[in-house]
C-alpha cells in the first residue's frame, strides 16, 4: 500500500507540474517613445515690442530688458507678485538693497512701484513699454504710470539692484 501511495504521489506531482507542450512564450510589444511638441500660447506676450533689439539669431539684444520683462509677464501681469507664496521665486531677482527700497513702515514689501500703482497710477497692463536710460537703468511706462530699475549682474545671473517710481541717481 506504500508502494502504491508513493507511485501515486509522484504521478501527481508529474502531471501537475507538466507543462503544456504547445504553449507559446507571450511576446509583449515595446511601448514605442511618443514625442511631444511644445505649444506655445499665442495668446502670451512675448519680447516683440517695439524698439527691441534682436540678434542675428533672434535673441533679443538687450537681455537686461528682457530680463525686467520677463518679471511682469510671469509675476506682474498675472498678480502673483503680491502673493507671498511666490515671494522665493520673486526674490531672486532682486538683491536686499533693491528690495529695503520696496518697504514700507511696517516692514512688509510695497510692490505699488512696480506694478505701477505708485502714486494712484491705474497700474500696468501687458502693453507696458521699456526703455533702455544707458547704463543700465530702465524704465517702465504706461499711461503715464512710471517705474525706474537698475539691473546688475550677468547673463543669466542678472538681479534688479535699484527700483523707484521716481528717476534713479
Amino acid at each position: 500500500m506504500k508502494k502504491f501511495l508513493f507511485i501515486a504521489t509522484i504521478v501527481a506531482l508529474i502531471f501537475s507540474t507538466a507543462v503544456d507542450a504547445n504553449a507559446k512564450k507571450k511576446v509583449r510589444k515595446k511601448a514605442k517613445a511618443v514625442t511631444t511638441q511644445t505649444v506655445k500660447n499665442s495668446n502670451l506676450p512675448k519680447y516683440t515690442q517695439e524698439g527691441v533689439a534682436r540678434l542675428s539669431n533672434g535673441d533679443v539684444s538687450d537681455r537686461e530688458m528682457a530680463f525686467l520683462q520677463n518679471l511682469y509677464f510671469q509675476y506682474v501681469m498675472p498678480g502673483t507678485i503680491s502673493n507671498e507664496s511666490y515671494f522665493r521665486y520673486v526674490k531672486l531677482m532682486f538683491t536686499d538693497s533693491a528690495l529695503s527700497m520696496l518697504r514700507d513702515a511696517d516692514g512688509n514689501y510695497d510692490w505699488a512701484a512696480i506694478e505701477g500703482k505708485a502714486g494712484g497710477g491705474n497700474g500696468f497692463t501687458p502693453s507696458f513699454k521699456v526703455t533702455n536710460l544707458g547704463n543700465r537703468q530702465y524704465v517702465v511706462e504706461e499711461n503715464g504710470a512710471k517705474c525706474y530699475f537698475e539691473v546688475t549682474g550677468t547673463d543669466g545671473a542678472y538681479k534688479i539692484s535699484k527700483v523707484s517710481p521716481l528717476p534713479l541717481n
